[in-house]
């Protein structure tokens, strides 16, 4: 049988323009287009032959190629010629003149009407009419309602989610996979919005989702962070300006998301020496498209976490003109600076790891400034990694650790690790300001650095699939391509 019946406008008994008896739309397999059931009640008039409320409606019609044979109604039953025998539905029949016969081949299937699951399975789960047909929930007989596969495909097979349909999805698994119809963690803010996704977990943010700036909910960014951390955290939509703030995020979880195409920068310009942001007894945040400039401290980081299991993962944003370390880790923090742009202060690391901290650089770039300046100092046992990144000093040293490894990264000495590349004493030319943290590939850069990075399919986590500016990366397992935070 083909994939559909077209009916003739002679047999039209229902006006919606949408239906499918209407504007010529075909049914799938083992449907029939049917003008006495309502587009409501069906997907657009289509239901299962067993279950055509309108017998008349099959007059002149044809099924499938024009072999098929021509469909004739009589009373209740429906006839075929010049085919084989064939019952669809309680009274119809096919004829064949070839043959003569009275049997077709034996029906797919012969459980009850509307059985699930045992002789049909795939894209074709429900029998009816002794025939295996796809799901559809606008049919009573073909519905998904079996849990936890309540949700019908486009391919006709019951499955657990789709990205019309997620709800299934949830706790550490929020999104779902539409090639697998599977829940899946996150990987990127936009799949939880408005809330973020917490990128070391794969689970997106609970509590609230409050706007900062902007003349909206907050004018300020401790206001913002008092009110989700009285619920033990959220999100928080910073809209485009300087905030002038030392905020210390501690024990909840809180993301920090630039409202997309704001500028938002953060800095420390008055009152006592202290970090921009600090986050410290064991509290989770998330940073995304926000720039950290103008701490004044000499003695303090701009970013800096400690202590307790806490965590700062930190995407798309700069810390530049500083002047003392960008960003700090140290006791059992644990630090990611994907798709970031850190640039130091004279005689000072720019990244410091310290004690039993960790830290893990992707695609970012590092540049240290003057004297006895290094790009990554550590001075503990935790690992510390970077992945696709350039690491350069103007000073001493681009790396100072025991513990750090890198792959496809390139530093002003021979890396450790593997597919890293020397590129010499740094030349500021490479970039389209250095001195204030723009560490964006000139065409001189481009020459010197080359396309070394790799981009790679991961697990949890794919390699970010833009750059600090949005554009596009790879995206395709094996590609080589520029490291740093810049794609050229």
């Amino acid at each position: 049988m083909s994939a559909g019946l077209g009916i003739a406008q002679a047999c039209v008994l229902n006006p919606d323009p949408n239906h499918c008896a209407n504007n010529g739309q075909e049914c799938g397999t083992a449907m029939v287009c049917d003008p006495c059931t309502s587009t409501a009640s069906s997907a657009m008039g289509c239901v299962p032959v067993a279950l055509a409320k309108c017998p008349e409606a099959l007059e002149t019609s044809t099924i499938g190629p024009t072999d098929a044979g021509t469909l004739t109604t009589t009373g209740p039953t429906t006839t075929i010629n010049p085919t084989e025998d064939v019952t669809i539905g309680p009274e119809t029949t096919m004829t064949d003149t070839d043959t003569d016969s009275t049997t077709g081949p034996p029906p797919p299937c012969d459980e009850p009407d509307g059985t699930y699951g045992e002789t049909c399975t795939g894209n074709n789960p429900f029998c009816v009419g002794g025939q295996c047909v796809p799901c559809n929930n606008g049919v009573q007989l073909t519905t998904c309602d079996e849990a936890p596969l309540t949700v019908c495909a486009d391919s006709g097979a019951c499955v657990l989610c789709s990205s019309e349909e997620p709800d299934a999805c949830t706790g550490g698994t929020p999104v779902c996979d539409d090639a697998t119809h599977t829940c899946v963690r996150c990987s990127e803010h936009a799949q939880c919005g408005p809330s973020a996704c917490n990128l070391f977990t794969g689970a997106c943010v609970g509590g609230m989702v409050v706007d900062v700036g902007g003349g909206l909910m907050f004018t300020t960014l401790g206001a913002a962070v008092a009110a989700v951390g009285a619920g033990g955290g959220g999100t928080i939509i910073v809209h485009a300006g300087t905030y002038n703030e030392t905020i210390t995020v501690s024990g909840d979880e809180v993301a920090f998301l630039a409202n997309p195409g704001d500028g938002v920068e953060w800095q420390r310009t008055m009152g006592a020496g202290a970090p921009q942001l600090r986050v410290t007894g064991g509290a989770t945040v998330l940073i995304d498209e926000i720039e950290f400039r103008g701490n004044t401290s000499v003695v303090d980081a701009a970013v800096r976490v400690d202590g307790n299991m806490s965590r700062l993962w930190m995407d798309r944003s700069t810390m530049a003109q500083n002047a003392g370390v960008a960003v700090s880790t140290e006791g059992s923090g644990e630090l990611v600076l994907r798709n970031c742009f850190v640039a130091g202060a004279n005689d000072l690391a720019t990244v410091n790891v310290e004690t039993n901290a960790t830290a893990d650089l992707q695609y970012t770039t590092v540049g240290a400034n003057l004297g006895n300046a290094v790009g990554l100092v550590c001075d503990g046992s935790g690992p510390v990694t970077a992945s696709d990144s350039i690491i350069l000093s103007r000073g001493m040293a681009d790396v100072d650790c025991v513990t750090f490894t890198a792959d496809h990264s390139a530093g002003n000495s021979m890396l450790p690790g593997t597919d890293n590349v020397s590129v010499g004493a740094t030349s500021t030319t490479w970039f389209g300001g250095y001195s204030t943290g723009d560490f964006h590939l000139s065409g001189a850069g481009q020459d010197a650095i080359m396309e070394i990075g790799e981009w790679n399919e991961g697990n949890p986590l794919d390699d970010p699939s833009v750059d600090i500016d949005g554009d596009p990366r790879a995206g395709v397992e094996g590609m080589m391509e520029f490291p740093g935070a810049d794609l050229p």
